[in-house]
């Protein structure tokens, strides 16, 4: 798949052994995410979403922000440089990030994009984790759904 710097719809899962925060910059979160989950979102810029927000977050991390260094030295770590993957015993750079679908909507509006987020929170509540992301076994019902209303917009 081409990830263009365009607006855009997509839907991620992810591989890790061990669930990860969800995000980086409040690693005191409480929010996890697994392997068991997949992320409906939205995107004013696919690219920088994808590999700032998601390939940095749920990887191997060679060092935290900065604003993070209390945390980290709060567990024992010196400083923000962790060097490790909390997904798995991995020590080289990866990421546990698939991205499932993509769909560029630089046609929609930002409230439509915020708009079908809505009607998949509405349509899939049943399986809905928290925030944005859902029970992975309804990824290809997420999928088509996705197709169809953004289909819609386009006549």
């Amino acid at each position: 798949m081409n990830i263009t710097s365009s607006p855009g719809m997509y839907v991620v899962s992810f591989n890790m052994e061990n669930p990860m925060r969800k995000d980086r910059y409040r690693p005191e979160s409480k929010s996890y995410v697994n392997k068991n989950m997949i992320k409906v979102g939205k995107s004013s810029n696919l690219n920088r979403t994808m590999k700032n927000r998601y390939t940095k977050t749920f990887a191997y991390r060679e060092s935290e922000p900065k604003r993070t260094i209390k945390y980290w030295q709060s567990l024992g770590y010196r400083d923000n440089n962790l060097k490790k993957c909390f997904g798995c015993n991995v020590k080289t750079p990866h990421h546990h990030v698939i991205l499932e679908y993509i769909k560029e909507t630089s046609f929609l509006s930002e409230q439509d994009r915020k708009d079908i987020e809505n009607r998949v929170k509405i349509e899939f509540s049943q399986s809905k984790i928290f925030g944005e992301y859902y029970k992975n076994d309804i990824k290809n019902d997420v999928i088509i759904f996705l197709d169809k209303i953004i289909a819609s917009y386009q006549k």
